[in-house]
């Protein structure tokens, strides 16, 4: 307590020059109380201007309790007491270093000064620690302590080091932290014992041991570079330095930076000190890291100017990191000033032609790419027009590089516009003849097959997009080409879609319906080309308005009735055929009904007629057609009612093969769903119950639905009760199957009349009782399911009408 009333009586005298500082050193080392210790402190910051060489004797015991003690505490008025302690102790020191014979202490002392704050900061509180480190600096001096200070920080705090460095470096300004990193470039690219000692590395490099384990100093420049490339790409760094990039000095310091960073990967690129191999690759990398982030730090003038040097270094790397930055900063919205872009094409194109890195290549023709984009006079692209040549493109072996090149080809001449007709054919020829042979390298795989056909798709679609007027005799040669792709080849579908609808949308119809004879002869040999091929000329005549479409009706039946003999050609493959053949109706059909109704009746009825006295192949289609005509128009299909009557009563006349059946009876099902019996005759309806109950018929899967169909649509009583006989007729069949099906039918029937039936149930009695007595179990307990069904239906018992 006496101690500390003593010192806080002497903290504001100005006359403590006789004040032995010895003994307030001691009052620090020993006094147990904080408040003792700080006022102490402030005692000794004043006594240090009448007793400098003391101070300088004393200094890391004095900062070491700061740093230890003081600062640890979160507390205002400490931190305040250290940082005027700061303030008067350091300059004390300088003053003290001045002296003859003293100059060499001045370096060592600070620099132990520095490393005692390093060596506390972790236990610092983290918001008060950037502060107090600014100030230490400012006190220091910035220029030679601050990238001292830096890696300091990373190589005691592995996990948050860098985080604080740049924190640090967001609280100064900006051409003190861009100094700071230049140096921090400049001087960890050298190996010296002073630099070692300097951050505490061994001195002495173990060269047997470092191919396995790498020197701590080579681990240390790793760091450097990490902390340069954190601080480079900080938001809030960025930021900053784009307020006063414009500056002069600011630009000198980046270009210095821009030099060490190019220097720095030379030297890290052919060190010759024996390290592990991936040491040595991340050094090189991180270097060319911090190339490019220096870059994109650039003011566009200077940036223009200085890239288009940086284009033709010698370096490999500085090419590649230098093109990644025009790259990011063409790419929209770009912050160049778009009159001052044409600079760039030359540099560009001259890369993209002699540069022998595939990688650096690939991004020289993407940056040509982008630059088209942007350039407002295309005739600053004929250079590239000119040199990107189909002679070119053939003497690219790498799958990226080629994928590049073409898209680049095809923006470029897309951008040219007028200028580039005269190359675009000869373009799109050599694109199809690629895309034709696939006569791919073997050595590529799979994924880069894909990579380098999507993008000759993709400049294809460009090309017709801009230029279709020009492509006329190519025209049927894209056309079978991207049916082609787009049934065959799974990698490419998505693409060649695209330029099969970029085609539909581009082809004048007259021109797709006067080609599509030949261009169905060109499809017709692969299956999966052809659904594709009737779908584009679907989209294609989806442009005609209703009379247009009208005037060409002709020519699109004269196109579907050859497309849908496809079944007719020689397959074994069924079900392909009636995918294949769904697809070419579907087509059909998107045209067809379009238009009136009166004008699609006889569209209809010609391919109908067509059809209808032929092979089996040419009767399933016609059944398959009507099927889909009559699902499509419902109950205006009336006009088709009786021709399909009368086509389902003829064919199956005779026994003809199942598909045949299937699409018949089908056909007949959907039909009826929609539209009654009324067009046709007596005589006519009874030949067609008798043609549907033929006994080589009736173990058809589909007739059930057919049966009961007919049924239901049948309104006339006369004709009814004749379906109704010539199905209880049918369960005298010897097939237990035939007569499960016909109880099913009738159950149905019930279900649909419901008590309308009972005028008809007199005549089902006797049949009814002799299932009741069937040899089959199953039969016969159906039967009486069918009884128990009724009398639900009814609402009444009828067992009085098998008495």
């Amino acid at each position: 307590y006496k101690l500390s009333l003593l010192l806080l009586s002497l903290a504001p005298d100005s006359k403590l020059g006789q004040l032995d500082p010895e003994l307030v050193v001691h009052c620090i080392r020993t006094s147990p109380s904080p408040d003792t210790r700080q006022t102490a402190l402030q005692v000794l910051a004043r006594c240090a201007v009448s007793n400098p060489d003391f101070i300088l004797q004393n200094s890391i015991t004095i900062f070491t309790f700061m740093g230890s003690h003081l600062l640890k505490v979160d507390s205002k008025h400490s931190f305040q007491v250290a940082c005027q302690a700061l303030e008067v102790i350091v300059p004390a020191i300088k003053t003290a270093c001045q002296a003859p014979g003293k100059a060499h202490q001045l370096q060592a002392t600070c620099l132990g000064v520095l490393t005692t704050f390093v060596d506390a900061s972790l236990d610092i509180p983290a918001h008060r620690l950037t502060e107090f480190l600014v100030r230490l600096i400012n006190c220091l001096g910035d220029s030679e302590h601050l990238w001292i200070a830096a890696l300091l920080l990373v190589r005691k705090d592995k996990a948050g080091g860098e985080r604080r460095v740049v924190e640090l470096f967001s609280q100064l300004e900006v051409e003190r932290g861009l100094e700071a990193l230049l140096r921090l470039l400049v001087n960890t690219r050298s190996d010296g014992p002073h630099l070692r000692k300097m951050f505490g590395v061994r001195l002495e490099r173990r060269e047997e041991e470092a191919v396995e384990k790498p020197d701590e100093w080579d681990v240390l420049r790793l760091r450097a570079l990490q902390v340069v490339t954190q601080v480079l790409s900080a938001t809030s760094f960025k930021r900053r330095v784009g307020q006063v990039v414009e500056e002069d000095e600011v630009g000198q310091m980046l270009n210095l930076l821009i030099e060490a960073a190019i220097l720095t990967i030379q030297e890290y690129g052919t060190i010759s000190v024996p390290m592990p191999a991936k040491l040595k690759k991340n050094l090189v990398n991180q270097s060319e890291r911090v190339l490019e982030y220096s870059l994109s730090l650039l003011p566009p003038s200077l940036f223009l100017q200085l890239t288009s040097s940086l284009l033709s270094s010698t370096t490999p790397s500085v090419r590649q990191r230098a093109l990644e930055v025009v790259s990011s900063k063409l790419a929209p919205p770009s912050p160049l000033p778009i009159p001052s872009l044409s600079p760039l094409v030359s540099p560009l194109i001259t890369l993209a032609l002699t540069e022998d890195q595939p990688h650096t290549q690939q991004l020289a023709l993407l940056a040509v790419r982008q630059l088209a984009k942007l350039l407002p006079d295309p005739q600053q692209l004929l250079q590239a027009a000119e040199a990107f040549s189909c002679s070119f493109l053939s003497q690219l072996n790498n799958p990226k590089v080629l994928g590049a090149a073409v898209l680049s080809c095809g923006d470029i001449l897309t951008c040219l516009g007028p200028l580039a007709v005269g190359r675009v054919p000869g373009l799109v020829a050599w694109l199809c003849t690629r895309l034709e042979k696939e006569e791919e390298s073997n050595e590529w795989t799979e994924k880069e097959v894909a990579v380098v056909h999507n993008s000759f798709l993709y400049c294809l679609q460009r090309l017709v997009e801009a230029f279709v007027g020009f492509l006329h005799p190519l025209l049927p040669r894209l056309v079978a080409l991207s049916c082609k792709l787009t049934g065959s080849s799974p990698s490419t579908i998505g693409r060649s879609k695209m330029l099969l609808t970029c085609l539909a949308t581009t082809i004048p119809p007259h021109t797709t319906l006067s080609l599509s004879t030949q261009l169905l002869e060109s499809v017709w040999s692969e299956a999966s080309s052809v659904p594709a091929f009737v779908n584009f000329v679907a989209d294609n005549c989806r442009r005609l308005e209703r009379g247009q479409l009208s005037s060409v009706s002709k020519q699109v039946v004269d196109l579907f009735t050859r497309a849908l003999g496809y079944r007719s050609r020689p397959t074994t493959d069924t079900e392909t055929v009636d995918q294949v053949e769904d697809s070419i109706i579907s087509a059909f059909l998107s045209i067809a009904l379009r238009l009136s109704l009166e004008d699609f009746i006889p569209v209809y009825q010609r391919l109908i007629s067509l059809h209808l006295v032929g092979t089996d192949a040419q009767l399933t289609t016609m059944f398959n057609l009507t099927n889909k005509v009559g699902s499509k128009l419902k109950s205006l299909f009336s006009f088709g009612v009786e021709s399909c009557l009368l086509a389902v009563t003829n064919v199956l006349k005779d026994e003809r093969p199942a598909g045949l059946v299937s699409a018949c009876l089908n056909s007949l099902t959907t039909v009826l769903t929609y539209n009654k019996v009324e067009v046709i005759t007596l005589v006519q309806y009874e030949q067609l119950v008798t043609t549907m109950l033929s006994t080589w018929l009736l173990s058809s899967t589909s007739l059930s639905s057919s049966l009961v169909q007919l049924a239901t649509s049948t309104p006339d009583d006369t004709n009814w009760k004749y379906l109704h006989y010539q199905l209880l007729l049918v369960l005298r069949d010897s097939r237990a199957s035939v007569r499960l099906m016909v109880l099913s039918v009738l159950t149905k029937c019930v279900t649909d009349r419901t008590d309308t039936y009972l005028p008809v149930l007199p005549d089902a009695v006797p049949f009814l009782q002799e299932i009741l007595e069937d040899d089959d179990q199953t039969v016969e307990a159906a039967c009486r399911d069918f009884i128990q069904h009724m009398e639900t239906t009814f609402g009444q018992n009828i067992e009085s009408y098998f008495v």
